[in-house]
């Protein structure tokens, strides 16, 4: 009689115990997902591989450029939003594919596909160890969601056990410009 309820018991108890470590693991992609970094616009935001130095954020209603010996204007029914920053790379030559602003809701908005040819852009470039790289970032969002933003950072979108840089941007209450010129050397 003892040793079957014993073992009702011990059964039982596993059960639970099992149940309890389930309830309390991370999910696998948090567990592999990025090796997150954060800091402000003021400061230079370091990783283990690269750091961030956001210089300026520009707003404009109109973003204008020369390619080819062409002139380029893009204009948008929200605004453009130009992320203007300097990259170190630590250890390895790495690229900074992946850039991602969000907004004030919350939604992402990656860097925008209509202002991809635009010069110095950071996307285009490799950071090379020991070798500063400075560049823009270009995006197009709604103006509500200018308020409150965070650019992230890192070498490809959706990174598994890589290092990933998000930098608080500050809020800035002044008005987009209407024309923005971007040159060989950024804003």
């Amino acid at each position: 009689m003892m040793r079957p309820a014993l073992m009702i018991l011990t059964i039982v108890t596993a059960a639970a115990l099992l149940a309890a470590l389930q309830a309390t693991t991370p999910p696998y992609a948090i567990l592999t997902g990025p090796i997150r970094t954060t800091g402000h616009q003021t400061e230079t935001v370091l990783s283990r591989t690269f750091g961030v130095k956001v210089l300026r954020v520009l707003k404009a209603r109109t973003i204008a450029y020369t390619r080819f010996g062409r002139p380029v204007e893009l204009q948008s029914s929200g605004v453009w939003v130009v992320v203007a920053a300097e990259l170190r790379a630590f250890q390895e030559t790495m690229p900074v594919r992946a850039a991602t602003l969000i907004g004030a809701s919350g939604r992402l908005y990656r860097q925008s596909r209509r202002a991809g040819e635009a010069p110095d852009i950071v996307s285009a470039k490799v950071v090379q160890p020991g070798l500063p790289t400075s560049g823009i970032f270009v995006f197009e969002l709604p103006e509500d969601e200018t308020r409150s933003m965070k650019l992230v950072l890192s070498e490809q979108y959706g990174p598994q056990l890589r290092d990933e840089v998000s930098v608080l941007l500050e809020a800035d209450a002044t008005a987009p410009r209407s024309r923005l010129e971007i040159g060989k050397d950024g804003v």
